[in-house]
């Protein structure tokens, strides 16, 4: 692909559709937009954000959530109820739920000669987490490639060899503790990385949450581990 200037990012929105709603105010004039998946779990405005991702033509990978939901894999049990995973299954739309299933592992694409692999945890699986304090030796990229993962609802922008890896932080749950939004925005022809946080009401979904019984969740910045 060749042409595009300005990529967003995004990954884990996790049905918090205000949180969206703030980011996608700020990307109008992207050329594309990438996520790294876990549109759903965690919070209920599911069809909402399933609904604009696909129509926004978004290229994104599915989340460890995402196949959860999706009956590709099996959450925690302990952890299912946190995750509103059956909460999710049953109030999610049949074909936002087809969707998700068919969602791939991984992508990978060019632009400008800037090599991009897409997945939602790491190079190898779904679930094991890479921080920025993670050993990153086991991961040797090329000059001009970028692995750009999510899944640890915390933003990251490393050097692994000599390429790049980027964690756009998480939309809907940073776990960074800075209650905004969070995404990035990339230049493919100056290389250049920004990793971007917008403001919502945050305080309006707590009581959102907190009405619906969810107080377990209403204080959105977790730094529980999915």
């Amino acid at each position: 692909m060749g042409g595009v200037v300005k990529i967003a990012i995004l990954s884990d929105i996790h049905g918090n559709f205000p949180a969206l709603e703030a980011v996608l105010e700020d990307i109008q004039d992207v050329d594309a937009v990438l996520c790294c998946g876990d549109l759903v779990g965690y919070y209920p405005d599911i069809n909402e954000t399933c609904t604009v991702i696909r129509k926004l033509n978004v290229s994104l990978v599915r989340g460890n959530h995402d196949a959860f939901v999706s009956g590709v894999l099996e959450p925690n049990p302990a952890k299912a109820m946190a995750y509103r995973t059956e909460w999710t299954k049953t109030h999610l739309e049949s074909k936002h739920l087809q969707w998700l299933r068919s969602l791939p592992v991984e992508i990978r694409c060019e632009w400008d000669g800037m090599f991009i692999r897409l997945r939602h945890a790491n190079p190898w699986d779904e679930f094991t987490y890479i921080y920025p304090d993670s050993d990153l030796t086991s991961i040797q990229l090329e000059k001009d490639e970028l692995l750009i993962l999510g899944h640890t609802h915390r933003p990251m922008l490393a050097r692994a060899g000599d390429g790049k890896i980027l964690n756009p932080g998480s939309v809907g749950q940073p776990r960074d503790g800075n209650p905004r939004a969070s995404y990035a925005l990339l230049d493919t022809r100056t290389r250049h990385i920004e990793i971007i946080r917008r403001p919502y009401n945050v305080l309006g979904l707590q009581k959102r949450l907190e009405a619906m019984g969810w107080n377990d969740i209403s204080g959105i910045l977790s730094r529980e581990k999915e």
